[in-house]
């Protein structure tokens, strides 16, 4: 092959490389549109916001921060609440809601009931710290949670009276004899069925109180009030069933008690056999669950008294049956 025809297509070759050369480099140079580009990068963000929220949930939840002062280092917790940087007790969030809220914050997120510190349980709290209102071993804000509470705070321990001497041979004469109190058996519903209680009646207590052993063996249902527990019952008459009455009752623990220190002698019940007793066994020491109060007694008096003999004993009629209150 002659050279000019050599050279002629090494000419051709290469215009044609610098051609493609010269296309690619235009491509990549062409600018892509600006909505297209706000458009990916739009989508790019929205791919990673959830992992993004999630990194910097977890970093707020278990960051720590060192703070020294007067050449004591203090490691803090973030707000558990609210994730900021700040105490529990300081949180404006803790501080606007009720007992119960704050309560459930402070389980929640584990921190000591006594001090609000994060960095102990509450069984192992050693701050000397105590509760402004009541002293008790807990924080100040969380002052009247009924789960905090105690049948003995706030109240004075008798000195228990010696059993070796009756009450009776240290009251004077005149007072020194037996004492009827009226007692009834009522019947108490829980689940559909009906349970015989001993009762006593009580028209200078307020509101009708239950023993909490009763309500625990029954699983009766408990709503908090304050620093009370309260239980909603309904009561019935073991000699009216037309009889019913609701009433909430307080749980206590001074329920049950004995009427008496021993059984009375029965001999009065022969004064009042034509009468349908509330209690048939008023004169025996078994304990009482409830105690009705002026809630309940203005619903269960009826008309009639009975006073025999020098009425000494007294008859009442109520709807749970004949009450007897006196002196034997």
């Amino acid at each position: 092959m002659a050279p000019t025809t050599i050279k002629t297509l090494n000419a051709r070759r290469n215009s044609l490389t610098s051609t493609i050369r010269s296309h690619s480099v235009t491509r990549s140079i062409t600018p892509t549109p600006e909505n297209e580009t706000m458009s990916r990068r739009i989508r790019r963000f929205q791919t990673t916001l959830p992992t993004i929220r999630e990194e910097n949930e977890n970093y707020h939840h278990k960051t720590r921060k060192t703070i020294t002062h007067r050449g004591i280092t203090h490691r803090h917790v973030a707000c558990g609440l609210c994730k900021k940087d700040h105490r529990l007790a300081t949180c404006t969030m803790y501080l606007s809601v009720n007992i119960y809220k704050k309560y459930e914050v402070v389980i929640k997120y584990r921190y000591c009931v006594n001090c609000l510190a994060r960095s102990h349980k509450t069984e192992e709290c050693t701050s000397k710290n105590r509760c402004s209102t009541c002293n008790g071993k807990h924080h100040t804000s969380l002052h009247g949670h009924p789960r905090l509470y105690t049948e003995n705070e706030g109240k004075i321990v008798e000195k228990p009276v010696s059993q070796k001497h009756p009450i009776e041979t240290r009251l004077p004469s005149l007072l020194a004899k037996q004492m009827l109190i009226p007692t009834t058996i009522i019947r108490l519903k829980c689940d559909g069925m009906w349970h015989k209680v001993r009762a006593l009646l009580n028209p200078t207590l307020k509101i009708t109180n239950i023993a909490a052993e009763l309500v625990k063996k029954l699983k009766l249902p408990i709503t908090y009030l304050n620093t009370y527990r309260i239980c909603n019952i309904q009561i019935g008459s073991i000699n009216d069933d037309k009889f019913r009455s609701e009433c909430h009752s307080i749980i206590t623990q001074q329920l049950p008690k004995k009427p008496y220190e021993q059984d009375l002698s029965d001999d009065v019940q022969t004064r009042f056999d034509h009468l349908v007793l509330a209690d048939p066994h008023f004169y025996t020491n078994r304990e009482m669950m409830i105690e009705i109060g002026a809630d309940v007694y203005p619903h269960i008096i009826r008309s009639g008294l009975f006073t025999p003999d020098n009425g000494t004993v007294v008859a009442q009629n109520t709807a749970f049956g004949w009450t007897l209150t006196g002196t034997l």
